[in-house]
């Protein structure tokens, strides 16, 4: 029994597994094991690499447990992966194994690594992670001909001695963090849909007491630190990667040992992320990896985009609140000249959009309310000190919602956001979904007996009687602040976001076009960043425009008119971009047509990346991110679209069928056999 295929690398060969069908509930069951039970199983060229990792065992442990053919493939799988990008730790690495993990490797690059915002000093020496690149191509740098090559783009001539290039050593380090971002994402999916969010509260408690009581390799939860743990609720605009840093999630409580090293040390304690959450993380790269060898262009050809995008809803028979809050948020975008510091518009960490948009989200449903007659406006100014540099304090209160109130007060209609305050000492706006909300609980509070309450208002504010009043009026905020209206994050057009129901939000963001813009930086004082190369007699397609040039002192104007160079499509204001649409919002000023308007929402759209074919190559192109924004960020941009591109179509069977080739497998056993056979035909003879 054997593949029909023989590849160039045949990396895997299982041999010796016999008898391994007979499994019961007897504990005298004597157990036929094959003679090379101990023995590792896997070798990688048949020369330059070998993992020791013990297939054989795997898979008899598996069947004489019971499992399924399909649980073997998932640990197969595993086993494989880890011998591509190496062990995550020494837990994930098998028994009999010595090899450096990827941990090892990036400690012996930071030696105080802690998180990507707290690396330390990279260390002059690094022995751990030239033993581990030297044993792991995936993280060698080649050039288009498939040669490895240092920095400069010199061939390497010895494989086996070589001393790793400084992107080959960012290149671990990426894949350390990519792992990380995914173990954090990957725990936050589970943990929303457990069972455990209750009233829109996490209670973390009770979740790591069923994975405790389900037999898994959790902290025990009667441990003190389990006891104390006050629920949380997961804010809708949380991202994934961060539920470890915002207190959601207790990694401890997963991983006892997480900074752990010592092979001894790291067999003591619980290991739940280890046993449960790698091993499909690894399953996931290697999709991934099939991807980017087989399937490249459906990589490069995806279209993808980063996005951020604002839903302020229209309140039905009342719009003059979102009419006036989507202008005034316009003008805001427009409000600062450039200032040549684009990089703190386009790079993802540093965008302001994205606090400024959850602001003005908030307010749109009413949930953050002032008195505005009590608030003095700031000016813009206030935000810098003498020499023009943005002080972080004061700019965090010009964008903080009560300013943005009090600049609607006095620049708009007044009968915008109308002030008032309820008969239970409650503050809230007019015709907001958050005054409603006010006003049905003064209803609630107003009848003068229990029968005149209206049966729904009774219902909503105690859950038929089974909470106080006040409880469920909490619960009825909390509620409405989880409605989603912020979209953000990386999306390919074959699983774009559905936001605007004329779907024009879709249309526009993946032309072809939009991704001929300049969305990205060499640094900050780029000269073509800052007036396109006047000298050259060039214009710059941002809707602000040089009026006057004076050593390095550039004035800008917003522009009377559209340039005629402008994008159909997008717009770049102080060097971020945002999508345009026609309609009638936009009327006779053009600044407007960043709205995109449907019956009952206004959005705005701001586009952070527009990925293509170009970009996505290495550094021996000009326009490649490697060139443009560093390796790492190119590195980072291919797994964000890759891991996007892996959830569409059957890339995940087609995967494992590629891997599957690869390995070569010769099956001793009938049932294993069988399963492969009948889930990939194609791989066996005819």
């Amino acid at each position: 029994m054997s593949n029909k295929k023989f590849p160039k690398l045949a990396v895997l060969s299982l041999l010796g597994l016999l008898a391994l069908t007979s499994c019961g509930s007897d504990d005298s069951e004597v157990k036929s094991l094959p003679s090379n039970y101990n023995d590792p199983a896997i070798t990688i060229d048949d020369v330059t690499e070998t993992i020791h990792n013990n297939l054989v065992s795997i898979i008899a442990d598996q069947f004489h447990d019971g499992e399924l053919p399909s649980k073997t493939l998932d640990k197969l799988m595993f086993r494989y992966a880890e011998s591509v990008y190496g062990s995550y730790n020494t837990v994930t690495r098998a028994d009999n194994d010595s090899s450096v993990t990827l941990k090892d490797a990036v400690e012996s690059i930071y030696p105080n690594y802690v998180d990507p915002d707290h690396r330390g000093t990279m260390s002059g020496t690094h022995a751990d992670a030239v033993t581990f690149i030297r044993a792991h191509k995936v993280f060698w740098t080649y050039n288009d001909k498939g040669e490895h090559v240092d920095d400069q783009g010199a061939p390497v001539t010895d494989d086996t001695s070589f001393e790793p290039s400084i992107s080959e050593l960012g290149r671990v380090v990426s894949r350390f963090e990519d792992i990380e971002k995914r173990i954090a994402e990957n725990m936050f999916t589970k943990a929303k849909a457990s069972g455990y969010v209750e009233k829109n509260f996490f209670k973390e408690a009770k979740y790591v007491k069923s994975l405790y009581d389900a037999g898994q390799d959790v902290i025990k939860y009667t441990m003190p630190a389990v006891e104390a743990v006050v629920p949380m609720i997961i804010e809708y605009t949380v991202e994934g990667k961060d539920v470890f840093t915002d207190g959601i999630l207790h990694r401890e409580f997963y991983q006892s040992d997480y900074l752990v090293t010592d092979p001894e040390s790291a067999a003591q304690g619980f290991h739940y992320i280890e046993k449960e959450i790698v091993p499909q993380v690894y399953n996931d790269l290697l999709v991934e990896q099939y991807l980017l060898d087989e399937e490249s262009n459906a990589v490069k050809q995806s279209r993808a985009r980063q996005i951020n995008v604002i839903k302020i809803e229209k309140y039905s028979g009342f719009q003059i609140n979102a009419n006036l809050l989507v202008r005034q948020l316009v003008d805001e975008i427009y409000s600062r000249k450039p200032d040549g510091q684009y990089l703190s518009y386009i790079d993802e960490d540093n965008n302001p959009y994205e606090k400024i948009f959850e602001k003005y989200e908030d307010i749109s449903k009413g949930l953050t309310v002032y008195d505005p007659s009590s608030v003095v406006v700031m000016d813009e100014d206030e935000i810098y000190d003498g020499e023009g540099n943005i002080i972080p304090a004061k700019y965090e209160e010009y964008w903080s919602a009560k300013q943005i109130i009090a600049r609607i007060h006095k620049s708009r209609p007044t009968d915008a956001f109308n002030y008032k305050t309820s008969a239970q000492g409650k503050e809230y706006y007019e015709n907001t979904t958050y005054g409603d909300l006010v006003e049905d609980y003064e209803e609630f509070w107003s009848a003068e007996s229990f029968e005149e309450i209206d049966t729904s208002l009774r219902n909503k504010f105690t859950s038929n009687g089974t909470v106080s009043p006040e409880e469920g009026f909490d619960q009825e905020k909390i509620s409405l602040s989880q409605v989603q209206a912020i979209t953000k994050g990386w999306y390919i057009q074959k699983s774009a976001p559905s936001l605007d129901s004329n779907g024009k939000i879709k249309d526009n963001l993946f032309q072809v076009s939009i991704a001929n813009n300049k969305l990205e930086a060499k640094d900050g004082t780029d000269a073509i960043l800052k007036y396109d190369n006047l000298e050259k007699g060039l214009v710059r397609t941002d809707r602000y425009e040089v009026t006057n040039v004076n050593g390095n002192e550039v004035e800008w104007d917003l522009r009377e008119e559209k340039s005629p160079l402008e994008n159909k499509y997008i717009c770049s204001i102080n060097g971020a971009y945002f999508l345009k649409f026609d309609g009638d919002f936009a009327g006779s000023d053009y600044k407007n047509d960043i709205v995109c308007e449907d019956s009952s929402a206004y959005y705005i759209c701001q586009v952070i990346e527009a990925a293509k074919d170009v970009k996505l190559r290495n550094s021996d192109y000009d326009s490649s991110y490697a060139k443009t924004r560093q390796q790492g960020f190119l590195e980072k941009v291919i797994s964000e679209i890759t891991h996007k591109v892996a959830e569409t179509g059957s890339y995940a069977s087609l995967s494992k069928e590629y891997w599957l080739e690869k390995m070569n497998i010769t099956y001793h056993d009938q049932s294993v056999y069988d399963y492969f056979k009948s889930n990939y035909p194609d791989l066996f003879e005819e």
